[in-house]
């Protein structure tokens, strides 16, 4: 999940993608893993992350 993060502490991560911090924290210290929806999204974020924030930000 690091990779994820783009260097971002994981409150901003969350935020910024509208995911839950305990959720990702969770995920980061391997407590759960991503689920089906979850994970495309992540690779979503993963592959094209502006499209994700103009995403968030529009809803």
């Amino acid at each position: 999940m690091d990779w994820l993060r783009e260097q971002q502490p994981q409150a901003a991560f969350a935020a910024e993608f509208g995911l839950s911090p305990a959720t990702v924290r969770d995920w980061e210290q391997g407590r759960r893993k991503p689920d089906g929806p979850a994970r495309t999204l992540l690779r979503v974020i993963a592959s094209e992350p502006d499209a994700v924030r103009r995403a968030a930000r529009a809803s």
